[in-house]
């Protein structure tokens, strides 16, 4: 069975990231991590939050053979992406909830041979701005969204087919939408 495919997922969740690199009317409050491990020198880490009235963003690039840290502009998060997007194959990471440098780490020690994945790894808690009544649970009840993944970019194909038939596989997600309590894609609720 091949690897399963979660380049839409990924896209989806690449264009609202690219969304809320600043101020949005379609969120009332909003907090968001973007972590992308390469498999070359550098790797980018962001984030960004507002409370409606005050929002705040950062950016980071982190050379990985001397620890130096650059500053980089926040709203780079959807280059970076992109160039992710790259990636032949893009599958989700499923395995034991762990952070992604963790993942990571687990996927060089466990490997036989170097597959050298790439990691790119999304957070994202928003509030809605418009008030839904249909549920009748509250008031004014909002429609929250909630986005927790570690996307897994396999350069080529023949890469792919040789993870599909490691021992690493049991560590990708099998099920489109996952139903993890971990690891999920736009889960929506009311609050």
């Amino acid at each position: 069975m091949p690897l399963p495919n979660y380049r839409d997922t990924f896209l989806q969740c690449l264009e609202t990231l690219k969304g809320l690199t600043g101020r949005s009317e379609d969120y009332a409050r909003f907090r968001w991590q973007a972590i992308y491990l390469t498999r070359g020198r550098f790797s980018y880490f962001f984030r960004g939050a507002s409370d409606g009235q005050t929002a705040r963003f950062s950016g980071q690039q982190i050379d990985l053979t001397n620890g130096e840290i650059t500053i980089i502009p926040v709203r780079s998060a959807g280059l970076y992406g992109a160039t992710f997007g790259l990636n032949e194959a893009i599958t989700a990471y499923g395995g034991p909830a762990k952070s992604v440098i963790d993942v990571a780490h687990a996927f060089n020690e466990a490997s036989e041979m170097s597959y050298q994945p790439e990691f790119f790894y999304v957070r994202m808690d928003l509030l809605h701005s418009a008030n839904d009544s249909r549920m009748g649970r509250a008031e004014n009840p909002r429609l929250r969204e909630n986005t927790n993944l570690i996307f897994v970019g396999l350069e080529d194909q023949i890469t792919a087919d040789l993870l599909e038939e490691s021992d690493i596989a049991r560590w990708v997600a099998q099920e489109k939408p996952m139903a993890s309590t971990d690891w999920y894609a736009e889960r929506f609720y009311y609050s």
